[in-house]
């Protein structure tokens, strides 16, 4: 195993679930923000 790739490829894929982490809660805020909003 390379242990210079698996650094790399470890950073950019816990940036890559932690930008997809962000960006779903970010929807889902907004879908709920939506539903209250045209729901009262």
């Amino acid at each position: 195993m390379a242990n210079n790739l698996s650094r790399e490829e470890e950073q950019r894929g816990t940036s890559r679930v932690f930008m997809w982490g962000t960006v779903a809660a970010a929807a889902i805020f907004v879908a709920l923000l939506a539903l209250f909003w045209f729901g009262s």
